[in-house]
């Protein structure tokens, strides 16, 4: 299931062996990035897989997700991430919103540790 996807350097701590969690997307649906890219190691999972995988992997230092996806949405996968102590970075793929900062202001009441990014999906 490994496969090598560019994510954009959000963390001058990531190397090409470390794992990001990409949660609630498919194989090739991460939106392309520009600027600093770095190779990076993605394994794509369910929802309910993510306790799973971060307990087989507690070395995963990033997760990715939709802010919106079938059956969560980026609160529910915050509340989880904050649940099981994770301290890395929690990167939501976003549409255009009109006020971006009221997302991440949300995500940070509920996962204080976390580092929270918006990603912003190119629309066409």
């Amino acid at each position: 299931m490994n496969r090598i996807q560019e994510l954009p350097n959000t963390s001058s701590d990531l190397s090409p062996r470390d794992l990001v969690l990409v949660i609630g997307m498919e194989r090739g649906s991460l939106p392309d990035f520009t600027g600093g890219l770095q190779r990076t190691r993605c394994e794509f999972l369910p929802f309910t897989l993510l306790h799973a995988a971060l307990s087989s992997a507690p070395f995963a230092k990033h997760v990715v997700s939709p802010l919106v996806a079938e059956h969560f949405d980026a609160m529910d996968l915050a509340h989880e991430l904050q649940r099981v102590g994770f301290r890395g970075v929690y990167s939501v793929i976003v549409p255009a919103l009109p006020r971006p900062e009221i997302v991440t202001r949300e995500l940070h009441q509920i996962c204080p540790g976390i580092k929270v990014q918006l990603i912003p999906r190119a629309s066409h």
